[in-house]
């Protein structure tokens, strides 16, 4: 079987590329540009690859396509598939068709925490010898792969993500995905580019818990209101989790030696948990898979030592250097509620150390101005700021655009120094200046490529 991939360079197709692969299909496909470690991802697959786009591209025996949400009408390959009437569907779609379909489809879904959620539920099935698929937007650090056809057979966890599918359909992609078991984390207002307003964010998630069969369980963080607004109405079970009124209370969180310890409360059962994962927000995204785990019928020794072996996943909150006494960070955040929950874990666990965040506001939401009032409170437990202005600005209309010197100002009055750099070779030069001596703790904040910055610090020596 020949598969082609059209946008194949992007990180969940080629991911789905991958478990093609694993299944014995031939790689085709095209992107402009194809950026570490994708490249050599499909390198080992002895993937077909074009860089560019062209109907000629496409071999006249290919059994179907795969059309990537980067893909616009127009793309002379997406127009020659139309024309030609090939078989196609969207990444989400071929997703359920060929590898979630005829098992237990487990959706972790929200704002915050998904990668992390979906990356912990996958390592605890294994651990469990469950041997689950999965398909997760992040590298989970206890597997060599983002992705897996699994080889249990019965469940597949799969990061629940509701951008929108393809140009052909312009619902979210969790909704291809038909869960039986749905997490709902903390839920809050975002890619405002796609939900015009609040309200039809919450109409997606909705849509989302109705597609959750009565004998299924939806597990949701009880801690946020807009997660009770989306499940009122559910005729699935609903199990909560969280810090307040929940079937399973989080309780007793201690910092010892760099580790969270916790307390998972269950009516008169209380369970102790340790972690070494740096942020203290992911208390609540393990318990999420510890809940789920219970419910299975997985044992609690089982599950205990699933969270003592999670090592965490790529770019979430990673010690990338240490040089003399500055530490090195790396985190994805792109939403002001997970920089907040960032810097205030790192405030908690290194309370001696001067915090120095270089932030590039790369995403779609946050390169305007929707947020500018709550990101000055999200960077209030750095003592430095660095911030990068606005990547591409100039196409976004000023009085959409987020203003950093504003931020800056307002940081400056709680007596913080914050300066705002054009071009990424000052953020080199600024590293280069650091005195290294200092106990300094500088965390790169950006949800894209920062232009070779962090490759730039692994290589920093004494």
């Amino acid at each position: 079987m020949k598969v082609f991939l059209v946008g194949i360079g992007g990180v969940g197709m080629s991911s789905i590329a991958g478990l093609f692969y694993q299944n014995g299909y031939k790689i085709y496909g095209s992107d402009t540009n194809y950026y570490p470690p994708v490249d050599k991802i499909l390198k080992k697959m002895n993937a077909k690859i074009f860089n560019s786009y062209d109907e000629k591209n496409i071999p006249d025996d290919i059994d179907f396509c795969v059309i990537g949400n980067i893909v616009s009408r127009g793309n002379p390959e997406a127009e020659y598939i139309l024309n030609t009437n090939i078989e196609y569907y969207s990444m989400a779609e071929a997703l359920y068709k060929f590898f979630i379909k005829g098992r237990r489809s487990v959706v972790v879904a929200g704002t915050h925490g998904k990668t992390t959620i979906s990356s912990f539920i996958s390592h605890l099935f294994d651990y469990a010898g469950l041997k689950p698929g999965f398909f997760i937007g992040g590298k989970p650090l206890n597997f060599e792969s983002n992705c897996s056809v699994g080889s249990g057979g019965g469940y597949f966890v799969v990061e629940g993500d509701e951008y929108e599918t393809s140009f052909f359909d312009r619902s979210s992609k969790f909704l291809k995905y038909h869960p039986f078991y749905l997490i709902l984390t903390s839920l809050e207002y975002d890619h405002i580019d796609f939900f015009p307003d609040e309200g039809s964010y919450i109409k997606s998630f909705k849509n989302l818990v109705n597609q959750v069969p009565s004998h299924g369980i939806i597990i949701m963080n009880g801690d946020f209101e807009m997660n009770n607004k989306v499940v009122e109405k559910s005729f699935t079970p609903v199990i909560t989790y969280g810090s307040k009124n929940a079937d399973y209370l989080i309780k007793n969180i201690e910092l010892k030696n760099n580790q969270y310890q916790f307390v998972l409360k269950n009516r008169s059962n209380e369970m102790k948990f340790r972690t070494s994962l740096l942020g203290k927000y992911n208390i609540w995204n393990l318990s999420s898979g510890i809940t789920l785990g219970l419910h299975l019928g997985i044992q609690e020794k089982v599950i205990r030592e699933a969270v003592e072996t999670f090592k965490g996943v790529d770019r979430r909150l990673r010690i990338i250097n240490k040089v003399k006494n500055t530490l090195f960070l790396e985190d994805f955040a792109h939403h002001p509620t997970s920089i907040k929950n960032s810097l205030e874990s790192l405030k908690e666990l290194y309370p001696e150390k001067q915090i120095i965040c270089l932030f590039e506001p790369r995403s779609w939401s946050l390169r305007r101005n929707f947020f500018q009032d709550r990101l000055v409170d999200s960077f209030l437990d750095s003592d430095e700021l660095i911030i990068k202005d606005v990547y591409n600005k100039e196409k976004i209309p000023i009085n959409e655009r987020l203003d950093v010197k504003k931020i800056k100002c307002e940081l400056e009055k709680t007596g913080k120094r914050v300066l705002i750099f054009d071009n990424y070779g000052e953020f080199k030069e600024f590293l280069l200046e650091i005195d290294l001596e200092k106990d300094n703790l500088i965390v790169i904040i950006s949800n894209g490529s920062f232009e070779g910055l962090v490759p730039f610090v692994k290589e920093l020596k004494a």
